[in-house]
């Protein structure tokens, strides 16, 4: 049997020995089936691999992971404190297990159906897996041989979800070398408008490794705002797929927030397969001591008159990584295309890296596209400037990288959650080096 890494861990076998959700359904174990073949051929991919050339997951062959939780409590109070948000409908899992008491899923609109993964499998098996694809090097088979938990949301025709939904999954720290496995499935059906917002936060320092991949199923001219907040333990490793399909008409707004963990690779996908379907795809990384933050991005206009619009910002410190590889693709029949593609970022030490490639495939003639990357340092005559007004050098420096970070929240349409997301974000950035 072909392999195509060097990379071996014992995760295929764990599913032999796991009391995983719907092995009652011979869809399910079908398609569980595939996923172990998948990955027993594949494995884990390699930096041989192009996509993987700039991030090893060595690391993950290097510990021993546990899959069963060991038994945690989290008080309301905690949950409250934690919560991104309010007033939401909110799933919360905690170590990777559904958490029904710290939900908040009374009084759901009428339309609205929020469910936790495990309990909706009888619903997802037409959408299941349809986004992502296991023949890919990567780690979607592995989450489709293992997924326990995860998040299903539901919105029916012509409804507008009034309240936002979070979903938030809580590394507690109780079990050492945890690793969680975890589906999300969001379905829009046509003309329906909802707000997701995935929230996924550590609260130790131990090591764990969580492993998620969503789902987004987008009807004619629904809209769907699509908010993820990353700030795990820094001795987490975070892997994470986001993939949506759009029909006719459809708006998806997607802004990617990563703050911690050691080890974080984002892999987002986007598929207009409807005319007039438009997609806003950003993203924010901040990185200090040695972390690593990975986003892969791709978009492909299949059809005529679709847009897109995509921005990631990176604010990097001290040893740090960040690559950033955002595709385009304008496929042959996609005329009357309109994508811009841009990658800035701010570097505040010498001893951290930025590998950047934004590209656009096109292979139309009648389009109007834009790509383009920026790298730098803090403007030493800014600097001098708010210094001369004085300001202390840490403060001019702070102001300075809130101004470079702030574009990516600006683009937030939400009041609430843009000034929420600002706290977060201020709480994080870093200065720089003097």
């Amino acid at each position: 049997m072909k392999k195509f890494t060097e990379l071996v861990t014992p995760f295929a076998s764990v599913a032999e020995d796991e009391n995983l959700p719907g092995q009652d359904l011979s869809w399910l174990k079908t398609m569980r089936d595939k996923a172990l073949t998948q990955f027993n051929e594949y494995g884990l991919p390699s930096k041989k691999v192009e996509n993987w050339k700039y991030t090893s997951l060595w690391e993950l062959t290097q510990q021993s992971f546990n899959h069963q939780a060991l038994a945690v409590t989290v008080s309301q109070q905690e949950c409250q404190g934690i919560a991104l948000l309010d007033d939401a409908y909110r799933v919360v899992i905690i170590d990777g297990v559904f958490d029904a008491e710290l939900s908040q899923l009374d009084n759901l609109q009428v339309g609205v159906t929020i469910r936790p993964f495990s309990q909706s499998l009888d619903t997802v098996e037409q959408q299941l897996g349809q986004q992502v694809s296991m023949d890919k090097v990567g780690l979607t088979a592995l989450n489709t041989l293992l997924m326990k938990e995860g998040v299903m949301v539901h919105v029916s025709a012509k409804t507008m979800v009034k309240k936002p939904i979070e979903l938030l999954v809580i590394q507690s720290g109780t079990t050492d070398n945890l690793a969680t496995h975890l589906r999300n499935m969001i379905m829009l059906d046509h003309d329906a408008t909802a707000t997701v917002v995935e929230h996924y936060v550590g609260l130790s320092d131990l090591s764990c490794f969580t492993n998620v991949v969503s789902e987004v199923v987008l009807a004619d001219n629904a809209e769907l705002f699509h908010y993820k907040l990353q700030k795990e333990s820094k001795n987490a490793i975070h892997i994470a797929t986001l993939a949506a399909k759009q029909a006719a008409g459809s708006q998806w707004h997607t802004n990617n927030i990563s703050l911690g963990a050691k080890l974080v690779r984002n892999d987002v996908h986007s598929l207009l397969e409807g005319e007039k379907s438009h997609t806003t795809m950003d993203g924010l990384y901040l990185l200090n001591d040695a972390q690593h933050i990975d986003n892969h991005t791709r978009i492909d206009h299949l059809v005529p008159n679709t847009t897109s619009n995509e921005l990631y910002k990176g604010v990097l410190d001290d040893k740090s990584h960040g690559v950033f590889n955002g595709k385009v693709i304008v496929h042959k029949d996609a005329q009357k295309t309109d994508s811009k593609e841009y990658n800035h970022n701010l570097l505040l030490s010498r001893d951290c890296e930025i590998d950047t490639k934004p590209e656009m495939e096109i292979y139309a003639d009648d389009v109007k596209c834009g790509h383009g990357s920026t790298v730098g340092q803090l403007d030493k005559d800014q600097l001098f400037f708010l210094r001369a007004r004085g300001l202390d050098e840490v403060s001019a420096r702070s102001l300075l990288t809130h101004a470079f970070a702030v574009e990516v929240l600006d683009r937030i349409p939400n009041d609430t959650i843009r000034k929420a997301m600002s706290i977060v974000i201020e709480q994080q950035l870093p200065t720089g080096e003097r």
